[in-house]
């Protein structure tokens, strides 16, 4: 019997939709599974889901999730700062399977669809929390490939338990380039080229000192030999031209190929000076020459077409960086499937615009943000302008993962990478913006932060009293209380909360300035309390 098809449908903050999800969440061994085993009611519940879901523009969801077209339960995802301190969006996964559904093996089956699902929509790791005991929640996610990261616990606010977890956890996108930060490539291209092997490797490791220097995470070379390339009439680049140098392509790519023997010795001078080597194959040649020497490894925008070295790529199980100029989604589509297909695995696919210089309009950085959603990868920026702050800080804002640049000693220098390259100051630059940026980025949860604690006790508005207020007497706004900010008071309930109180008995003594609450107040009853 052919399985069931798993689809989505957009859950919406209208009643319909809610009355269905709280129907799920009230069925007796949902609930016996829950933090809150209490019964939701409407009034509880309809500002709970609205303000849960709803509020977040930046997070998807929620889904009620269809068996062959039928509403068989609820997905809703909300921010959450990643457990391991991983970059990216980072989703809470709540879930609930209608009865009828349950035994069937549908739950690990819409797990594993809506991974898929939110990785289309930009998110880069599912966590989920269990309680322990929900024995078969706990199953439905390891199924659909949530790892283990050990377990915790949690305090339920409504219920004023701690109650131990399973926390679990599932990478839609590749960590590698997630750990730490945003990963900068100095991309020397043939910028070491002086005219004589001495001065050659000379002019290459000073510009690995810049690099170091500036604060680079990578260095990067380029290693190919014009007959793997061009075909042998290819002709003179115009832009080159334009530039003044004349000599035919095949010609200028003999000057600038760097001998295989030198590939090793600028992986030791890197491994000396603590930052990574890189170089770009252009053949199978190339590739095997690198590949003993680099972790990481890059293709060129002209090699996306290149088969031979995805697959080579792919098959190295080493990361790799992938940039994207002169292609369309067609193109991109095919280079990421041949790479996988050959085993590949931590692939970022970089947006850039092949012209040297490219002019900033020509950037296109949102593109980064629809990289990561259509091919569920990290994306970044491999850029061409002369800008050293706009494009890299720009990108890294829109969620770029590695940030790649030609840089040079001094622009001036004969050769056709110099003229669009950062020189020292400007690569330097580039990476403390970089830094930068990453400071105020932040998780992506709205949630109050430490450092706003002080003055949000301090000056957010509660329900304070505004006299001495004793027991059983009616707590009724502008006569008991007011909406105020309380200063060095305790911060009173929600204004929210203002039903909940509006008129009940106190049930303690409250002086002036304290912050009250629903637990302050007597059960409401037909005489109500004094007026003092």
């Amino acid at each position: 019997m052919a399985p069931n098809t798993i689809s989505f449908e957009s859950c919406m903050p209208v009643k319909e939709h809610g009355r269905q999800i709280m129907s799920w969440r009230n069925d007796p061994e949902t609930r016996a599974a829950s933090y809150n085993t209490a019964e939701k009611t409407w009034d509880t519940f309809w500002p709970e889901y609205t303000g849960n879901y709803f509020s977040k523009p930046d997070c998807p969801g929620p889904w009620f999730a269809l068996t062959d077209g039928k509403r068989a339960g609820f997905v809703g995802l909300q921010p959450e700062p990643h457990p391991k301190g991983l970059r990216g969006k980072c989703v809470n996964v709540s879930f609930h399977l209608a009865s009828e559904f349950r035994g069937q093996g549908l739950a690990s089956r819409i797990l594993q669809a809506t991974t898929g699902l939110a990785c289309r929509h930009g998110v880069a790791s599912l966590y989920a929390e269990i309680r322990q005991g929900n024995d078969a929640s706990l199953k439905a996610f390891s199924d659909a490939g949530y790892i283990s990261i050990g377990d915790g616990e949690k305090h339920i606010a409504a219920t004023g338990e701690t109650v131990r977890i399973h926390r679990l956890l599932v990478e839609a996108q590749a960590p590698f380039w997630r750990e730490g930060r945003v990963k900068v490539i100095a991309e020397a291209g043939s910028n070491w080229r002086m005219g004589t092997a001495p001065r050659d490797l000379a002019m290459a490791k000073s510009l690995i000192d810049v690099a170091v220097d500036a604060g680079a995470d990578f260095v990067k070379f380029q290693t190919y030999r014009p007959e793997t390339t061009y075909v042998a009439n290819a002709g003179a680049s115009d832009y080159l031209s334009d530039a003044g140098i004349k000599s035919d392509i095949s010609e200028i790519f003999a000057d600038l190929a760097m001998p295989y023997e030198m590939i090793g010795e600028l992986s030791d001078y890197c491994r000396s000076q603590e930052i990574g080597f890189m170089s770009t194959p252009f053949s199978k040649a190339d590739f095997e020459a690198i590949d003993p020497f680099v972790d990481v490894h890059k293709i060129a925008s002209y090699e996306i077409s290149h088969p031979h070295l995805l697959r080579l790529a792919g098959t190295s199980g080493k990361p790799l960086v992938l940039s994207t100029g002169a292609s369309g989604e067609a193109d991109i589509a095919w280079a990421v499937e041949t790479f996988y297909k050959a085993g590949g695995q931590n692939l970022c696919l970089l947006q850039c615009t092949s012209k040297y210089p490219a002019p900033l309009e020509t950037l296109n950085l949102s593109t980064i943000s629809w990289i990561m959603r259509r091919f569920g990868v990290v994306s970044g920026l491999s850029d061409h302008s002369l800008d050293p702050v706009a494009g890299p800080a720009a990108a890294v804002a829109l969620g770029a993962s590695v940030i790649e640049k030609h840089y040079t000693l001094d622009k001036r220098l004969p050769g056709p990478d110099h003229p669009f390259a950062l020189e020292p100051g400007g690569l330097k630059k580039m990476v403390q913006a970089i830094r930068d940026v990453e400071q105020t980025l932040g998780t992506g949860a709205k949630t109050v932060q430490a450092v706003e604690d002080e003055l949000a006790a301090f000056a957010r508005r509660g329900i304070q009293a505004i006299r001495r207020i004793e027991p059983g007497e009616a707590l009724t706004e502008g006569d008991a209380f007011e909406i105020l900010r309380p200063g060095k008071n305790r911060l009173g309930a929600h204004p929210r909360h203002i039903c909940e109180i509006e008129g009940r008995p106190a049930n303690r003594t409250i002086e002036l300035g304290d912050g009250i609450y629903p637990a302050d107040c007597q059960p409401r009853t037909s005489h109500g309390g004094k007026n003092g």
